[in-house]
């Protein structure tokens, strides 16, 4: 949330991590993660709602990559994953159990990888992509001091 906090004042914003062609793809280590309501296709400015009148709602994953854009003014590398996606949301997913974790957790490192098209897909126009993805769940804490080989006792009890 400070990400966004400091780009809404300092006049920034983060980028989408975009999978325009086979082969995109987009790693780095989470700092954020939020569910907002999706926009409608080809309508930057326009929110989408279900038939029902629910808003259709995605997750949005904030990840700080390597990636720099010359084109960007001070790109910092953050991009955002919008996975709304049913075939991305299912490869993320994949990745996470996988990984032997029971979700995505800030400080883990997520990839995800615009593999191809479904070529079963029912607008041979407009192809679903096919994604892959991998997650690795952020280190555990040991508590250690640093070079010396102490650590932070943070309890009475041993473990």
């Amino acid at each position: 949330m400070s990400d966004e906090v400091n780009a809404a004042i300092m006049g920034a914003s983060i980028p989408s991590a975009t999978f325009r062609e086979e082969g995109s793809k987009h790693q780095g280590i989470i700092t954020a993660m939020q569910m907002r309501q999706a926009k409608k296709f080809g309508k930057e400015n326009e929110l989408d709602f279900w038939p029902d009148g629910q808003p259709k709602m995605q997750a949005v994953i904030t990840i700080r990559t390597e990636e720099r854009d010359p084109e960007i003014e001070d790109d910092n590398g953050m991009r955002r994953i919008y996975v709304g996606s049913p075939n991305m949301r299912k490869a993320i997913a994949e990745a996470v159990k996988k990984a032997g974790a029971t979700g995505l957790a800030v400080g883990g490192t997520l990839g995800v990888k615009f593999t191809r098209r479904d070529p079963n897909g029912k607008n041979p126009d407009n192809l679903p992509k096919l994604y892959q993805a991998l997650y690795e769940s952020p280190p555990v804490d040991m508590g250690f001091d640093g070079d010396d080989g102490s650590y932070d006792d943070y309890s009475d009890e041993p473990f």
